[in-house]
């Protein structure tokens, strides 16, 4: 059966058509279930012979009848539980085990009959033979020839990969896809299975972990599993580096070990691992904060100008720039009432708090991305009250008087470099110039934390409520501080180094905002006006 299936599927009128190919594998899927399929009694002995009732799997096997081959339904039904993957070699096994009525099919217990019982009144039992409770068979249970096992591998890895995309098939009542790998995992090609697993069942946990059970228990008698086992974390990496080079699904199942072992302590030394074991991989065994140590010191392992370019090519698909990036506003960080007012603007001098993925987050909003994106990283930065990020974002997204607004009331001058946000036009620089007279209308925020009338407080250590989260200790009132206050007066200095400082002050009353200026504000414009002359 599975020479003439292999000839179908090699017929081009039948490769290149789904529907015509799951029609020829669902028919060698019902063949390999009499053939190969756990073991199960039969409620009934329909369309069996008596001659062929107690004859062992291994003899119809044997005997190449393709008739024979499908009147094993009866002994190898897959609409129960599995049992042990071993010959018939009990006759009186099916006789007691119909007293489970059949559906069951497993050397169950009393209290697990009475289970199997309430899951069918509840209606919550669905096929529990092909759940990820049924062991997994990383043996075959009778001898095969190498040729037959070869074109057996490739149908059964093929079946399990168009699973990802053939919803008929369950409905059909066919094996689905986490029951199929468990139960012919010993027909498959792991490093098929493997990226099947990430690329079309990424959503189904159960399914990487069949994968990753079915693994572990292939390696289990290996070195470096005893190894792992003895829990030393320092010699299980060396026993894995001396693996080199590495298979991919091995190199798996002991990361998981070594996960389960040590946490997040392991997870972070993964990196040396890429690309064997990439993101998604570790993503579906790790605990999300876990999974951030690991991408943070798998991207800070390459060198700066690099960091960028490489991030970018582990988004793959696109949607984990967003995915992450929330994983690491969420993780590690201020606390969103220290960053954000009541009425959910930004609290003063807010942008000064630690983020722990700080750096990671910064190359995931400057990369490359379209325009709805972007839009959803801005919303995202701003509600959780990422400030750089923000600025950032609404710079690229041509939102200029989102970012002047912003840098107003988180009062530092030095945003305006380092969020490319500097005014390009006499316009920009009014609108900067209003903003900041607009916020400085409302009463300074005081050094130990209340709210003032505007709502923002001094982010002191007394009101930090993240874990690494402390802001740089700030002196209200010193020279330093002042200069780096966004105040009109400020702004029109920094103004009149780029257009002249009579020019500067025309557009501050253009403003209508008549200022007199300081003694030194007054100093530096007249030194301004020494080094024009002498341009001239």
């Amino acid at each position: 059966m599975s020479s003439d299936v292999s000839s179908q599927i090699q017929d081009p009128f039948v490769l290149m058509d789904p529907a015509t190919l799951s029609e020829v594998l669902l028919e060698w899927l019902r063949v390999l279930e009499r053939v190969l399929g756990v073991e199960e009694p039969a409620s009934t002995g329909e369309g069996l012979r008596d001659e062929d009732e107690d004859r062992p799997r291994e003899e119809l096997w044997k005997s190449g009848s393709l008739e024979e081959q499908q009147q094993l339904e009866s002994l190898c039904s897959s609409s129960g539980e599995p049992t042990e993957h071993v010959a018939d070699e009990h006759p009186e096994l099916p006789e007691k085990e119909q007293q489970g009525e059949g559906d069951s099919g497993t050397h169950e217990s009393g209290e697990e009959a009475e289970k199997v019982v309430v899951e069918e009144n509840t209606g919550e039992a669905e096929n529990t033979c092909h759940g990820p409770t049924e062991p997994v068979r990383v043996e075959p249970p009778l001898p095969l020839p190498s040729d037959l096992l070869g074109d057996l591998t490739q149908l059964a890895t093929l079946y399990l990969e168009l699973s990802c995309f053939r919803r008929q098939v369950a409905e059909q009542g066919a094996l689905e896809v986490g029951g199929f790998l468990r139960r012919y995992f010993f027909l498959l090609d792991t490093e098929r299975v493997r990226h099947m697993c990430l690329l079309c069942h990424g959503d189904r946990p159960e399914v990487q972990r069949s994968f990753i059970e079915a693994m572990q228990e292939l390696t289990r008698s290996s070195k470096v599993a005893e190894v792992i086992q003895k829990g030393d974390l320092l010699k299980s990496l060396r026993s894995l580096r001396e693996l080199q080079p590495w298979s991919a699904p091995e190199l798996l199942a002991h990361s998981h070990r070594l996960y389960d072992k040590h946490g997040e302590a392991a997870v972070r030394s993964f990196s040396q691992f890429y690309p064997t074991v990439t993101p998604a991989d570790v993503r579906t065994m790790a605990q999300q904060a876990h999974f951030l140590a690991y991408l943070d010191n798998l991207v800070q392992s390459r060198a700066e100008e690099q960091r960028l370019s490489f991030l970018g090519s582990l988004l793959q698909p696109e949607s984990l720039r967003q995915d992450w990036l929330e994983l690491g506003l969420s993780h590690d960080a201020p606390q969103p009432s220290d960053t954000l007012t009541a009425d959910g603007h930004p609290r003063w001098h807010s942008h000064n708090f630690s983020w722990g993925y700080g750096r990671l987050m910064s190359l995931l909003v400057r990369l490359p991305a379209d325009l709805f994106s972007k839009q959803k990283m801005a919303e995202t930065c701003r509600s959780h009250g990422y400030w750089t990020g923000y600025l950032y974002l609404c710079c690229e997204l041509q939102r200029r008087t989102e970012a002047f607004s912003t840098v107003c009331r988180l009062d530092d001058m030095s945003l305006l470099d380092e969020s490319q946000a500097v005014p390009q036009t006499v316009q920009e620089w009014k609108v900067l110039i209003q903003l900041s007279q607009q916020c400085g209308c409302d009463p300074a925020p005081t050094a130990n934390g209340p709210p003032t009338a505007n709502g923002t407080t001094h982010p002191s250590n007394e009101t930090t409520g993240s874990v690494n989260g402390n802001a740089a200790p700030l002196v209200n009132g010193g020279a330093g501080e002042r200069e780096r206050q966004v105040t009109p007066e400020n702004l029109t200095l920094r103004l009149a180094q780029t257009v002249g400082p009579d020019r500067a002050l025309e557009i501050l009353e253009e403003c209508g905002l008549p200022l007199v200026l300081s003694p030194h504000s007054t100093l530096v414009c007249e030194l301004l006006r020494v080094a024009e002359k002498r341009q001239r």
